[in-house]
C-alpha cells in the first residue's frame, strides 16, 4: 500500500486486499487518529454487538452492575453502557446495536463521558488504560450517537488513554491545545 500525505480535508482508499485481511467489511465506518509524526491509524469501528462479545471477557464482575436503567427517554445514562456489556439479555442491548448501525439516536452529555471515563478501570477490570479508551472512543464513534464536538471528544479519549491523568486533567489539556492553534481544532471539524 502506498503512504501518501493528506490535506486538511480529503478522501483515501482502502484496497480491498487489505480491507479482507483486516476483516472490514463493505460500509463499516473507519476512525482515523493521526498520530505523531506523520502517522495516520485507521482501524474499524465495530458494531454493539461485535464491540460487546470482543470485551465480554474483559469486563469486571457483575456485582458492580445493579439493575437496567431506565431504556426511556433520548439522553443516555451512564450505566446504560456497562449494563449492556455486562449482562447479554439487558433491555439496552438491542438499543445499543441500533445506535451503532445509526438506526436510532440517543444523546449523551460530556458527564456521561467523563462517567464512562471514571468507571472504565472497574467496568473494564482486564484491560490497560489504552484499550479501555479505544472502548469508549469506539462508542463514542457510533453514528446514532449524538454527542456534540464529537471529533474533540474522541481527541479527548484518545489522549486520555495515552496518559494516567484524571479525565478532566486531559480534557483541559486538549482544550488548551485547541486554543492554542484555534485554526486547526484538535481531532478536526465538529460533527
Amino acid at each position: 500500500m502506498a503512504t501518501t500525505t493528506l490535506q486538511k480535508r480529503g478522501v483515501f482508499t482502502v484496497p480491498q486486499a487489505d480491507r479482507t485481511a483486516l476483516g472490514w467489511h463493505e460500509g463499516q465506518l473507519l476512525l482515523t487518529t493521526v498520530l505523531a509524526p506523520d502517522t495516520l491509524c485507521v482501524r474499524a469501528v465495530p458494531d454493539a454487538e461485535t464491540l460487546f462479545l470482543r470485551y465480554a471477557d474483559k469486563a469486571g464482575p457483575s456485582p458492580h452492575i445493579g439493575a437496567a436503567p431506565p431504556t426511556t427517554g433520548l439522553w443516555l445514562p451512564p450505566a446504560a453502557l456497562w449494563h449492556a456489556q455486562a449482562e447479554s439479555t439487558s433491555p439496552w442491548r438491542p438499543i445499543w446495536q441500533a445506535v451503532s448501525r445509526g438506526m436510532t439516536t440517543r444523546r449523551a452529555d460530556p458527564t456521561t463521558l467523563a462517567a464512562w471515563a471514571e468507571q472504565a478501570p472497574r467496568m473494564l477490570t482486564s484491560l490497560a488504560r489504552a484499550d479501555q479508551a479505544r472502548y469508549l472512543q469506539s462508542v463514542c464513534a457510533w453514528p446514532g450517537l449524538d454527542l456534540p464536538d464529537r471529533a474533540f471528544w474522541l481527541t479527548v479519549w484518545d489522549a486520555w488513554g495515552q496518559t494516567e491523568a484524571d479525565w478532566s486533567e486531559v480534557v483541559w489539556q486538549v482544550r488548551n491545545a485547541a486554543d492554542a492553534n484555534p485554526a486547526e481544532p484538535p481531532g478536526g471539524e465538529p460533527s
